[in-house]
């Protein structure tokens, strides 16, 4: 039944992408595609290029924080591998193969691996939470009223408050235990624990100089704004008649709904999110498809074609070789 369900749900978002493409029309997507600036399409691998430095100089800086020495070169490499993993499974769960790389590469423990990858993402889930809900009332007032929009701003301060737990080892630890003694076999748990004490333990170390959330909250905004300027110039390409301003606004929202474990990478689901904040500014959906689908082209397949062929040439290593 488990595999039943874990296959099923991408199928949702493949289905909605279907259902979109087939409303839209897709002549009419085709149409608008074939209005694209295929000389402004060569400055896209330069912009990728500059996010995945971006990305992996923050992840290297929360592995320095431990006291690990780990070159920007190869952070950058195993994160634009992480993000091919994760760009090829739901709610982007692959990207934790990051953590293997890390260990095989430094031979510190999997738990402090783990808790480099942790940090990394809570800080992109704790702004796209955070803008996510800013976006939602902003939009609500300025442009429709959203009914659910208190029930969205809850959703988040919940997501946020789960977080929060995340980070405590006592919190996690009365979660976690009933359910590791049943479902964990017993020759397993005392690895998981070591791992989890150590995972802790870092946690504790990166978080003892308040100075690192400055820094991490900088490299965060400006993966942000990479990653919305990306947006805007993908709208360029397409010369839709859309304002940088409200792409920055909408891109949150289309990010949360993106992160919904019903499909791979996103698909579906965020064209859906995409047509309809276009139809807000009068764009059709052709257009807004068309938007969406160039997007993921470069923002994320690009991004995880050189993933894949980083990963063909450093293939990950499950079992650690140390003693």
């Amino acid at each position: 039944m488990r595999r039943f369900v874990t296959f099923l749900m991408p199928m949702v978002g493949f289905a909605v992408f279907a259902f979109i493409v087939y409303r839209a029309g897709p002549g009419r997507i085709l149409s608008a595609l074939s209005g694209i600036d295929w000389r402004g399409v060569l400055w896209a691998p330069l912009l990728i290029l500059v996010i995945m430095t971006v990305r992996g100089a923050r992840w290297r800086y929360v592995i320095q924080s431990l006291g690990i020495e780990y070159s920007l070169r190869r952070s950058t490499v195993v994160w634009v591998i992480g993000f091919f993993a994760s760009a090829v499974t739901p709610a982007k769960a692959g990207d934790v193969v990051r953590a293997f790389y890390l260990r095989n590469d430094t031979g510190r423990p999997l738990g402090e691996a783990f808790l480099t990858i942790f940090v990394d993402r809570l800080w992109d889930i704790a702004f796209v939470l955070v803008a996510g809900a800013v976006s939602v009332l902003v939009f609500s007032a300025r442009y429709m009223r959203v009914p659910s929009a208190p029930l969205v701003v809850a959703g988040v301060l919940v997501l946020g408050a789960a977080a929060v737990v995340a980070t405590r080892r006592e919190w996690v630890r009365l979660l976690v235990k009933p359910m590791a003694s049943v479902l964990i076999p017993a020759r397993f748990r005392d690895r998981l624990s070591m791992n989890f004490n150590t995972f802790y333990d870092a946690l504790r170390v990166h978080g003892s100089r308040p100075v690192r959330a400055v820094v991490m909250a900088a490299y965060t905004l400006v993966c942000w704004m990479l990653i919305f300027a990306l947006a805007i110039y993908v709208a360029r390409l397409l010369s839709l008649p859309v304002r940088p301003a409200y792409i920055v606004l909408i891109m949150p929202i289309v990010t949360l709904v993106e992160l919904l474990p019903v499909s791979v990478s996103g698909l579906g689901t965020r064209d859906a999110a995409v047509v309809f904040f276009f139809s807000v500014v009068g764009t059709g959906a052709a257009q807004a498809v068309g938007f969406s689908i160039v997007y993921v082209l470069i923002g994320t397949y690009l991004t995880a074609l050189a993933g894949f062929l980083l990963w063909l040439r450093h293939p990950v290593r499950w079992r650690s070789e140390q003693p």
